[in-house]
């Protein structure tokens, strides 16, 4: 378990920085909730510099951005493969025969617009937000996103899900706010483009960034 979920991490952390740069005004607005936070005195740095996982729950933005970032770009680009069992079965109202070999792909589940919206092929935080008594095709907010929740396939599902998840998780949820609070963050070069290379994870290519430290390590 030491190095469980690490290359998943990593591309899970490039994709979230990657589209926050490339979407400035989703960026600002996670910076404007963590000065919020830093004013509110959420962060008690027990540890210096450093966001624990109880006070990054109390951050909804960046929760909306962290899985955003799954759905759009998540780590394995393969389908999860699974064997049928001998005697068959059905599976969404059609049978499948024994030793069949299925699978499904997050990267074609995670832009079904009949889940996540005409738009689901583009980065936005703010589906994953409730707006106060609206409604989507008859649906509203609370079934809307429980319905996006249920469909997330970023770290598989059931009794097969990744076995790194929760390190992953905890990992993602106190690097980001900790990194963005403490420096401000661009592209080396924002005129290159990053290359995709699918060998089941989707690692990202030639994807460069500066830091820079903030002025008393705070945001804003």
């Amino acid at each position: 378990m030491a190095f469980a979920g690490s290359e998943t991490t990593a591309i899970s952390l490039s994709a979230i920085f990657y589209h926050l740069l490339r979407n400035p005004p989703y960026l600002t607005r996670l910076l404007a909730e963590l000065d919020d936070a830093e004013r509110r005195g959420v962060f008690a740095d027990e540890t210096p510099g450093v966001i624990s996982w109880a006070e990054a729950q109390q951050l909804p933005y960046l929760d909306a951005v962290v899985k955003e970032a799954f759905r759009i770009h998540p780590a394995a680009g393969l389908p999860l493969e699974r064997v049928v069992p001998v005697g068959g079965a059905t599976i969404a109202g059609h049978f499948i025969p024994g030793g069949t070999i299925v699978g499904c792909s997050a990267w074609v589940l995670h832009r079904n617009p009949s889940i996540f919206g005409s738009d689901a092929s583009f980065f936005r935080p703010e589906r994953w937000l409730a707006r106060s008594g609206a409604t989507v095709d008859g649906k509203d907010e609370a079934e809307r996103i429980a319905a996006m929740n249920a469909a997330m396939f970023h770290f598989g599902s059931g009794s097969r899900t990744c076995i790194g998840k929760n390190i992953s998780l905890l990992e993602i949820y106190k690097v980001v706010p900790s990194l963005l609070r403490e420096f401000e963050v661009d592209f080396a070069d924002g005129r290159k483009e990053w290359r995709l290379w699918n060998s089941w994870f989707v690692r990202q290519l030639g994807f460069e960034v500066r830091f820079r430290r903030r002025e008393a390590g705070k945001v804003g």
